[in-house]
């Protein structure tokens, strides 16, 4: 038989637990226990924004950590690629033919024939224009007494252009060896038996550009407007204080002094001329510019 409070197995029945009832009421935290609820939800907030925190700063250090290693990477390329751009430039300029002299041409000649230096320079082409010998355009130049100065400039991909400056003749030194042409510098530009090109001679001590009535005569020559100067056939400066003026045709004398007020000077002469034109016996004295004489 079966006993009471034992199932059909034998083994001891378990009471049914009672449900709670729905209405039941959860039992009411006191102040301290909300109070500390309360603080822990707070620790929670504060750390989770903390770790928050942590790991956007992480997140920007490594971004600017990773931002200069890139800025120093693009520097390095932007180095590099500079560097092989001038290897392949520098090499194409300087052994390829594609910058190769073809044409030579020469500037700002007058009395400087301009044929003569380029067909000096003809060894040149062929030559790529940096690797040009400029000794050789100088050794041209040299040969060319006219020339006063240079300059070179290249033109890619195949000119040569060479600018001159040319030397102004000024006038001749009757020399022991014929007639000297001159610039304002003394440089001898060509020497002539005889005079062949229309300016005055200079005659200083020895036909010598060191003597001291040189550079007074330079001077006083450089100063007359151009429809006086090429009257003038003659300038004597045996010193600085005393330069005379000989005049072309009519044998007019000009006494000019020293090379002071010379702008003056020639401003008050060319006056004169106009006014009392020149006869065989005219002697214009403008060595004191403010009181001249005409007779």
């Amino acid at each position: 038989m079966r006993r009471p409070g034992m199932d059909p197995a034998g083994e001891p029945q378990k009471k049914p637990v009672p449900k709670a009832k729905s209405n039941e009421r959860a039992p009411r935290l006191t102040r301290a226990q909300r109070t500390k609820d309360t603080a822990a939800t707070e620790a929670r907030k504060a750390l989770r924004e903390a770790t928050r925190q942590r790991k956007a700063f992480e997140r920007d250090e490594m971004r600017r950590f990773t931002a200069h290693l890139r800025r120093r990477r693009i520097t390095l390329l932007a180095i590099l690629g500079s560097v092989v751009a001038l290897a392949i430039f520098v090499g194409v300029g300087v052994f390829s033919p594609l910058m190769a002299l073809q044409i030579v041409r020469v500037n700002g000649t007058h009395r400087v024939d301009g044929m003569v230096i380029e067909r000096d320079l003809a060894s040149q082409i062929g030559r790529p224009l940096p690797l040009v010998d400029t000794n050789a355009v100088r050794a041209s130049l040299a040969k060319q007494p006219l020339v006063k100065s240079f300059s070179i400039q290249s033109i890619p991909p195949h000119t040569l252009v060479v600018n001159v400056v040319e030397r102004s003749p000024i006038g001749y030194l009757a020399t022991t060896h014929g007639f000297s042409l001159v610039d304002p510098a003394g440089v001898s530009i060509e020497l002539t038996p005889t005079k062949v090109r229309s300016y005055p001679v200079i005659g200083v001590a020895g036909g010598s550009p060191t003597s001291a009535g040189f550079p007074a005569a330079v001077s006083v020559l450089l100063s007359l407007p151009s429809s006086v100067r090429t009257r003038i056939t003659e300038v004597q400066a045996q010193s600085t204080d005393n330069v005379v003026l000989l005049m072309q045709g009519s044998g007019a004398k000009v006494v000019w002094g020293s090379a002071e007020q010379s702008a003056l000077k020639a401003t008050v002469l060319a006056a004169l001329m106009r006014k009392y034109p020149a006869r065989s016996s005219s002697v214009y004295d403008v060595s004191s510019p403010s009181s001249v004489v005409v007779r």
